[in-house]
């Protein structure tokens, strides 16, 4: 069963019509990162590159190659199945709320409520399983890009001056650090980004507003702040929270597929009289995957 009651007293007089929750407020990664749809189990994900070959004169013979290579992107199933015997909340909801009588198994209270929780959460957790995602770890569903990145020698090393924390003093150098670590073509590019946890984040905005650069506008839009200098979008992700670890590149070189487009589309309630319970399903997959990583820039602290 899945109603916890232990903390929840006996019906004397509540509001029936408001309950208070917080939900995740998240979705970071649909601020930056390429999402796929209607991925059931592997695809490849191609990439076109090539180098033009300038000749001079007229009448030119044909040079120069155009690569195509890839990378594999591979989705998990998961499920959120969970059981609701509304028996238990006889005592705890009045009349309006649970209907009179014994047989009222097949009504769900707040089920609009339940499932946007339910989802919230669901949101969240895959948040913090495209970061820190490991099979062997703590969010086990999939390998996150931490662990991607830090497995792919191509990737670009950020930490140049070998900081060993970051603080209001030297967030800003760290994050223009990182930005000098990328390559030309990337950095010049409108979509490139810098992201981090919410910490990092606010010690960022917190050194703006200290430093008095209100012409830079510290006021960021929802987690994303457009650094002064045109030097791209600081971006604060959930799934870096206390992590210590930064990264920076084209947002577009980090992949999240899915077999869906919301999970809500695929939240099931019903019904299951000989069990007398009411039940959520949720079944849906999901993974991440990184390209071209030689245009990523990753920061780890030095010990």
């Amino acid at each position: 069963m899945a109603y916890d009651i232990s903390n929840f007293a006996d019906y004397v007089a509540k509001e029936s019509t408001v309950l208070t929750k917080t939900l995740f407020a998240g979705g970071d990664s649909g601020h930056f990162a390429m999402f796929m749809t209607n991925v059931k189990g592997s695809t490849n994900v191609p990439h076109l590159s090539g180098t033009a070959n300038l000749q001079s004169g007229s009448c030119a013979t044909p040079s120069g190659t155009t690569t195509i290579t890839d990378v594999t992107l591979t989705v998990k199933p998961f499920t959120v199945f969970e059981g609701f015997c509304n028996d238990e909340l006889q005592e705890k909801l009045p009349n309006t709320v649970i209907a009179p009588g014994s047989n009222n198994g097949d009504e769900l209270p707040f089920e609009e409520e339940i499932v946007n929780t339910k989802i919230a959460s669901i949101n969240e957790q895959l948040e913090l399983t495209y970061w820190q995602g490991d099979t062997t770890g703590t969010y086990t569903l999939f390998d996150g890009w931490i662990k991607l990145i830090d497995a792919d020698s191509n990737v670009i090393e950020g930490n140049s001056t070998s900081a060993t924390s970051i603080t209001q003093s030297n967030v800003k150098q760290l994050v223009a650090d990182m930005r000098t670590s990328a390559t030309a073509k990337v950095k010049r590019s409108k979509d490139y980004v810098t992201l981090v946890g919410d910490d990092v984040f606010d010690t960022y905005i917190a050194k703006e507003k200290a430093d008095n650069l209100y012409h830079y506008k510290p006021e960021h839009d929802n987690g994303i702040y457009d650094i002064g200098g045109g030097q791209g979008k600081l971006i604060r992700c959930y799934g870096l929270d206390g992590t210590g670890r930064m990264f920076s590149s084209i947002g577009s070189n980090f992949i999240v597929g899915s077999d869906i487009e919301n999970e809500s589309q695929v939240a099931d309630v019903f019904y299951d009289q000989k069990d007398d319970k009411m039940y959520i399903r949720v079944k849906a997959k999901a993974g991440v995957q990184i390209q071209n990583a030689d245009e990523i820039v990753e920061f780890t602290l030095s010990a």
